[in-house]
């Protein structure tokens, strides 16, 4: 499953949002993506007033969820929670091709001791931390090196937009930390589905569908209610006020668009998928 580097994609994931004349767009977003949507999401910042994303993505609010992930001192090393034969496939798949496939150790000459590299790559990282990194590495080994929600930030920020910030990085740090160990460990247990997902999501994702992305999303450790359903009302609540005024561009996490969406019907808004990219 390698993403080769190509041309850019149309965003095709987004709602449109009407009331009492006043227009703005909804855009459902990947955090991890193998392609990049630069133009698409140009066009629609381009006449924005606002530019709404869930919460910061700079550098060093990205340095206090690694931070609040870390702990060197108490906590178990996620590998303790799996066997030995998961611990392999996962190490199959994010050690560099150039390491033998039958063994996943390394000798480090200040320890006089074999090391699995994946074991040292999260060792003092709480499991939702670890869980991030190891998933994420995997991806960005298959060529997944875009984020749309940052895309959309650094375009944001290049056109001089307002950029508002729906979440604070404590209140998101907290979801994180509320992850389930059982969700994650049962997400790591089927690395060998991992191919498929990633290939699905993708598929799914251009395409904009967002009732086939539903029924992939049960699989993921991060679909809950504490961080899909409890979240949608605080996210909409807190952009509300910019919907009311008008061309805003909200940014949220495309398994947030159905609550979001249901929300904004409940309230009289018009909300439905974009078809033909604005001019």
């Amino acid at each position: 499953m390698f993403f080769r580097k190509s041309k850019e994609k149309e965003m095709k994931m987004i709602w449109e949002v009407k009331k009492d004349n006043k227009r703005s767009h909804l855009i459902g977003t990947a955090h991890f993506f193998p392609y990049s949507f630069r133009t698409s999401l140009s066009r629609y910042l381009k006449d924005a007033r606002a530019v709404l994303f869930e919460g910061p993505l700079d550098k060093l609010n990205m340095a206090k969820v690694v931070n609040a992930g870390t702990d060197n001192e108490n906590g178990t090393h996620l590998f303790e929670e799996l066997d030995k034969q998961t611990i392999d496939r996962i190490s199959e798949a994010l050690v560099p091709v150039c390491r033998s496939r039958s063994s996943f150790l390394f000798f480090n000459p200040r320890t006089l001791r074999e090391e699995n590299p994946v074991y040292e790559m999260i060792k003092g990282m709480k499991p939702w931390l670890a869980f991030f990194t190891i998933w994420s590495n995997y991806l960005e080994r298959n060529g997944w090196r875009h984020s749309v929600d940052y895309e959309a930030y650094t375009l944001a920020q290049e056109m001089d937009k307002d950029v508002v910030f729906l979440e604070t990085i404590e209140e998101q740090i907290k979801v994180l930390e509320s992850l389930s160990l059982e969700n994650i460990r049962h997400f790591l247990e089927r690395v060998d589905q991992w191919d498929g997902y990633a290939r699905g999501y993708v598929r799914s994702y251009l395409d904009g569908d967002l009732e086939n992305l539903k029924s992939m999303w049960s699989r993921f450790p991060t679909r809950h209610s504490a961080v899909i359903g409890d979240r949608d009302e605080v996210l909409y609540k807190r952009m509300l006020a910019y919907l009311e005024k008008g061309d805003a561009v909200a940014f949220v996490g495309a398994p947030h668009l159905r609550g979001i969406g249901q929300l904004l019907r409940a309230d009289g808004y018009e909300a439905h998928k974009k078809t033909q990219p604005p001019s």
